[in-house]
């Protein structure tokens, strides 16, 4: 496992909210599109003689129109479904590489700084040693590794 792995999963994890928020709100506009998508008109109903016979609403979807965007947000959708799945699946292996590393004292270290994002000051008051000496450990764990 590449160090610049480890480095960009926050990153990663971060992205990977950012494309469910997304593909969230493509949901929302499918469905907000039938509603909204309506369209109206006011046309006379014709004439007996020289007397209107008064007006009419009509009311209709552009079938069209919402197919063709429909189809295009879908593909959108499935776009960012298939990013997702990708970075899920390098999650799922930085995790597994973590898992396979022997020293408890180095696992807690990786995982306080690259899973969980902390400082090296957090990361020595959550595992009860020095910042310099977590830091130091994990150098020499990613050097040897």
């Amino acid at each position: 496992m590449d160090k610049s792995i480890l480095e960009q999963y926050i990153g990663i994890k971060n992205e990977e909210r950012d494309l469910i928020r997304r593909i969230q709100s493509i949901d929302a506009r499918l469905l907000n599109m039938e509603t909204s998508m309506i369209v109206s008109d006011t046309v006379t109903r014709g004439k007996k003689g020289k007397q209107s016979l008064g007006t009419i609403r009509i009311e209709g979807f552009p079938s069209r129109d919402y197919q063709k965007r429909k189809r295009t947000l879908r593909k959108y959708k499935q776009l960012l479904a298939d990013k997702d799945d990708e970075l899920l699946n390098l999650q799922v292996k930085v995790e597994e590489y973590i898992e396979t590393i022997d020293d408890s004292y180095i696992r807690q270290i990786i995982r306080c700084k690259y899973i969980d994002g902390m400082t090296w000051n957090q990361i020595a008051k959550n595992i009860h040693t020095t910042p310099d000496s977590a830091r130091m450990a994990l150098t020499r764990f990613l050097e040897v590794d």
